[in-house]
């Protein structure tokens, strides 16, 4: 297709509008002062004023109109060139929005927009290797996690503690990883919703004891250890 986008339409719209123009401006200049000759009171001028009129506009209408439609075309190629990759670019990011970082932006051989298109797959690129710096350490607090579990069931003291080490340098890692994003500014939200962290710098000696004093204490009830994600 060649004209694939309403911006497309506008440029060509836009440009054939100044080219009106001009083209109305060039006229004005070239046969007002022969129409002005044509009330002239000598009979002379006015012949001669009708005869180069005349000519004129034998000769001048069908130029423009040719160059008219020669600057159409080139309009519509050019604004192709640049409304083309604007149209990649907008389904490149729809896909990105819909979480698919393995897209990138292409362009034809003659489009423009490289550098910016260069710039988006970089960016596409850098969001993929930071995911993946996510990934990694997730499932391995995902494994820690069902080992932590076992450890509970069969009363392992040692294991707990080995494996909540291993969950704090994982989480760690993750919250390193989440710390490379800037999130807008938000309101705050009720502190409920934080609740439910849980913090892996506690051993279960650290836990203290249980309102009815049976027992520790869940490490999803303190309220100090939170992880957050920081924001500008």
């Amino acid at each position: 297709r060649i004209l694939i986008d309403r911006f497309q339409y506008r440029l060509l719209v836009i440009n054939l509008l100044y080219f009106c123009t001009i083209l109305l401006i060039f006229a004005t200049a070239l046969f007002l002062p022969l129409i002005l000759e044509l009330h002239s009171d000598s009979i002379l001028k006015q012949a001669e004023a009708a005869s180069q009129f005349l000519s004129l506009h034998a000769r001048v209408w069908p130029a423009l109109f040719l160059v008219f439609v020669l600057l159409a075309f080139h309009s519509i190629f050019v604004s192709h060139r640049i409304v083309g990759p604007l149209y990649r670019f907008r389904t490149t990011f729809q896909a990105v929005a819909a979480g698919d970082l393995s897209v990138r932006a292409t362009l034809r051989k003659h489009d423009y927009l490289e550098k910016e298109s260069e710039s988006v797959n970089q960016m596409i690129a850098s969001l993929q290797a930071k995911v993946q710096d996510i990934e990694a350490p997730s499932q391995e607090v995902q494994a820690l996690v069902g080992v932590l579990e076992r450890a509970i069931e069969r009363g392992a003291v040692e294991d707990m503690h080995q494996s909540i080490k291993e969950l704090r340098v994982h989480v760690e890692r993750l919250q390193g990883a989440i710390n490379q994003f800037r999130l807008a500014p938000q309101e705050t939200q009720g502190g409920n919703e934080g609740a439910s962290a849980v913090a892996l710098s506690s051993t279960p000696e650290d836990l203290g004891p249980a309102e009815d004093g049976t027992g520790p204490e869940p490490v999803g009830h303190r309220s100090d250890q939170h992880t957050s994600i920081k924001q500008p």
